[in-house]
């Protein structure tokens, strides 16, 4: 009994063992990008800010900023300050990811277009 089933079988088709074998590297690559991702080394983070927008709003100006992260680690507590003439306006970002960016918005009294706007510090989290 046991002869006639395996011989009433037909083998697996072709395109079944395509499918299987790129099934098996798709699952070998995602095992490889997520091992390097845990292991491998990484570069700390590396934080820039620029001046995006700047808009009136109610007798003061809002200058949104953009702080983008170039390096592989997190940073937390990400302190944005942007200094126009004796004004200084700051901001804490709660963390920008690797690789990633965040906005936030700055207020001054005076059109903010000259202003400098930098990164003045951040923790790892």
């Amino acid at each position: 009994m046991a002869a006639r089933r395996k011989a009433g079988t037909p083998p697996p088709a072709r395109l079944e063992w395509i499918m299987g074998g790129l099934g098996l590297l798709l699952v070998l690559a995602v095992l490889a990008v997520t091992l390097l991702e845990a292991f491998g080394a990484r570069e700390p983070a590396r934080l820039e800010a620029r001046l995006t927008e700047v808009r009136p709003a109610g007798g003061r100006w809002l200058a949104e900023v953009e702080v983008r992260n170039l390096g592989g680690e997190t940073a937390a507590a990400v302190e944005v300050e942007g200094r126009l003439g004796d004004q200084t306006a700051r901001a804490t970002l709660d963390y920008v990811p690797a690789h990633g960016e965040e906005r936030v918005t700055l207020a001054f009294d005076a059109d903010p277009r000259a202003a400098g706007v930098s990164v003045s510090g951040w923790s790892e989290p």
